[in-house]
């Protein structure tokens, strides 16, 4: 009897203490497990590619103008069509615009550069997408062709940079890099322009630009229409110019003018190479003399990884402006890849030599020993 007593005491101390828990929101305690923690990797920032391809002088003489005459006008790409292809490729295509194009004037070459506003039509189906207009023709007809010049160029889809107030700069945005252009020139040949309205090489002034285009842009140019004409050595004066640019802030420079091509250089400054082509030379002209013929094209691969922008690639192309007559007995001029120029019956095996050897000598990088009394940062 008093065992029963007992469990019947027991069991109702229980059930008072469950009920008393329950009226105190107190909860049965429970084990808690943590879960063994997991390796977490950060993702690896997304890299990024454009590429650009760059040329040198685009020049109209008026043998040229003549050969492109058709019945309803004139069709300049077909000096372009062999050379299309890496062209239209291109992210973003880059060329100096060495004539005018002012439709109230007549047509001329050299000294005074206007031409036709079919020479940017054909410029533009090629797949350029920037014209320089920065160089020592680009006043050949006033302020007048220069501004109409700009408005062709935008017509046919491209940008002018370096003439003009709102032509200062470009600013690209390609898959998702921004590009910026600057472009300017030594000269303008002592004819006359408004205070400010070329872009001018000053060593001050590329300092201003370059830094309000940092803020803006991934990766700059800097086109640079300057050095002796016909000279294919680098003079002292323009390395010093040009390695000065990149020390302020270029990440390529490129030249244009001496309408020969020289040898480039990866100069070290700001803790990275920059890549600088002292001159991509003539890409189409009439001239003559001996390697006015032979150009450089400048590709470049440029890559973005998080916050940082660098070249990852360039390849310097040089081309031939190949010029022969045709079955009609018009003359033409085509511009083609050097290393394509076996393709070619028209041109012989001497002229072949001579390709090879230019062809060679601008593809190496330059020597310290040439531009020795600079420093090299």
């Amino acid at each position: 009897m008093l065992k029963k007593f007992k469990v019947i005491l027991l069991t109702l101390l229980c059930m008072l203490l469950v009920s008393c828990s329950m009226q105190l929101g107190l909860e049965p305690a429970v084990e808690v497990v943590s879960p063994s923690p997991e390796i977490i990797q950060e993702k690896e920032p997304e890299v990024l590619e454009a590429t650009v391809l760059a040329v040198g002088d685009i020049m109209f003489h008026l043998p040229q103008v003549t050969e492109a005459r058709t019945e309803t006008g004139y069709d300049f790409g077909l000096s372009f069509e062999k050379i299309k292809n890496y062209i239209s490729s291109a992210d973003v295509a880059i060329a100096n615009f060495e004539t005018t194009v002012n439709e109230k004037k007549a047509l001329s070459g050299y000294p005074r550069f206007n031409s036709p506003p079919e020479v940017l039509e054909g410029i533009g189906r090629t797949g350029f997408d920037v014209m320089v207009t920065a160089n020592n023709h680009c006043m050949d007809t006033g302020v007048e062709g220069a501004e109409n010049t700009a408005a062709l160029i935008k017509k046919n889809n491209m940008i002018p940079v370096g003439v003009g107030e709102n032509h200062k700069n470009v600013i690209i945005d390609k898959n998702g890099i921004k590009l910026g252009v600057l472009a300017y020139t030594s000269s303008i040949n002592g004819l006359k322009a408004p205070a400010g309205y070329v872009s001018m090489v000053d060593e001050e002034q590329i300092k201003r630009d370059i830094e309000a285009l940092q803020g803006k842009s991934d990766f700059i140019i800097v086109y640079l229409h300057a050095g002796i004409e016909y000279n294919r050595e680098v003079e002292e004066e323009t390395a010093k110019l040009f390695r000065t640019v990149a020390d302020l802030g270029a990440d390529c420079v490129l030249g244009s003018h001496p309408h020969v091509a020289r040898k480039s250089e990866l100069y070290h400054t700001r803790n990275k190479q920059v890549l600088i082509n002292y001159s991509m030379g003539n890409f189409l002209s009439n001239q003559n003399d001996k390697y006015t013929d032979i150009g450089t094209m400048t590709r470049l691969v440029i890559r973005k990884e998080g916050e940082n922008t660098t070249l990852g690639h360039y390849e310097i192309m040089p081309t031939y402006r190949l010029r022969f007559r045709d079955t009609d007995g018009k003359t033409k001029r085509r511009i083609i890849l050097a290393s394509d120029i076996d393709n070619y019956s028209h041109i012989s095996d001497k002229e072949k030599v001579y390709i090879r050897e230019v062809k060679y000598e601008v593809t190496q990088l330059l020597k310290d020993e040439k531009i020795s009394e600079l420093e090299v940062k």
